[in-house]
C-alpha cells in the first residue's frame, strides 16, 4: 500500500500542530493524580536574603518548597511569639516529604534536622556560598556549622 501525499500531510500536521495549554481543570487533575513532593527548606536566618533564590532552586528541581521564611517572613516581623511560629514550622516540617538544608547549620537548623531524622525523613544538604550562580549538593559530613558572634 502506497503512502499518499495526503497521509504524509496529515502526519506532518499532527507533528507540527501547536499544542494547547492545559486548562486549570487539567492542571488540577494532573496534580491530584501525580502530586509533587513537598520539601521543607531549612536555612539559617543569616541566609534569609537568599530565600527567593532557594525557592526557585527547589521549584526548578521539580519539588514544592515549604519555606518558613517565605510563609512567616522573619517571625512575622516579630509580631507573633517565636514559639507560636516555631510550632507552625514544625507542623509544616512533619507534613513535608523531605528536608533540604541550605547553607551553614545554625542551632535552629540542627533542631529541624533532628526532627526530620526522628521522623525518618530524607535530609539533603546544599552549599549556597556561590549563590546567585549555583547551589551545590554536599554531604552531611561536609555541612558546616554557623559561626557564632
Amino acid at each position: 500500500m502506497a503512502i499518499t501525499g495526503k497521509a504524509a500531510e496529515d502526519i506532518l500536521e499532527r507533528i507540527f500542530q501547536p499544542t494547547t495549554k492545559p486548562s486549570a481543570r487539567d492542571q488540577a487533575e494532573e496534580t491530584l493524580r501525580h502530586p509533587k513532593r513537598l520539601v521543607y527548606v531549612a536555612m539559617s536566618n543569616r541566609s534569609f536574603y537568599w530565600r527567593a533564590h532557594i525557592q526557585k532552586f527547589v521549584l526548578d528541581s521539580g519539588m514544592v518548597p515549604v519555606s518558613p521564611f517565605m510563609l512567616f517572613d522573619y517571625y512575622l516581623m516579630h509580631t507573633v511569639d517565636k514559639d507560636v511560629v516555631r510550632e507552625a514550622m514544625n507542623n509544616l516540617l512533619s507534613r513535608s516529604d523531605e528536608v533540604w538544608v541550605f547553607g551553614r547549620l545554625s542551632l535552629g537548623v540542627k533542631v529541624q534536622v533532628g526532627i526530620a531524622k526522628r521522623l525518618n525523613k530524607p535530609v539533603r544538604y546544599f552549599d549556597i556560598s556561590d549563590l546567585p550562580v549555583a547551589v551545590m549538593p554536599i554531604s552531611e559530613e561536609t555541612a558546616q556549622e554557623e559561626l557564632r558572634d
